[in-house]
């Protein structure tokens, strides 16, 4: 069975707790996972390089960018209603302006790690390279 796949920056320390945050929530195994930093990323020829943060690669091959990515993921593990909410009655315009800020800058704000997430066991099981 296909599953949707979540792109994400394996040495932002942002990312990374958002990622584990997914891990912890996503009960049913919606997701499957890879980073920025793997082959999966820079082989694949309909990402939009340029976008540098998380993004959501659908089982039906669609990719979501920015604040369309979070809200999708928020959406299939019915979770933060209220940053949902916020997301979905802001125009893109704004809440993308909003997050290439935070993405531009999360070095700088939240911190970036020497190398990528380490997953459990079991977590490895998600992952894509």
């Amino acid at each position: 069975m296909k599953k949707d796949i979540i792109v994400f920056d394996g040495v932002c320390i942002l990312c990374s707790k958002f990622l584990r945050w997914v891990l912890k929530n996503d009960r049913i195994n919606i997701f499957r996972f890879t980073n920025i930093q793997s082959n999966f990323y820079l082989k694949n020829k309909k990402i939009n390089k340029s976008i540098d943060s998380i993004l959501v690669i659908t089982k039906n091959e669609e990719i979501l960018y920015e604040s369309d990515a979070i809200n999708y993921i928020l959406k299939k593990i019915n979770k933060l209603l209220l940053i949902r909410f916020l997301i979905i009655i802001t125009p893109n315009l704004i809440s993308n302006f909003f997050y290439r800020i935070i993405a531009k800058n999360r070095y700088k704000i939240f911190g970036k790690k020497d190398s990528c997430y380490i997953p459990t066991e079991e977590e490895l099981k998600k992952f894509i390279t």
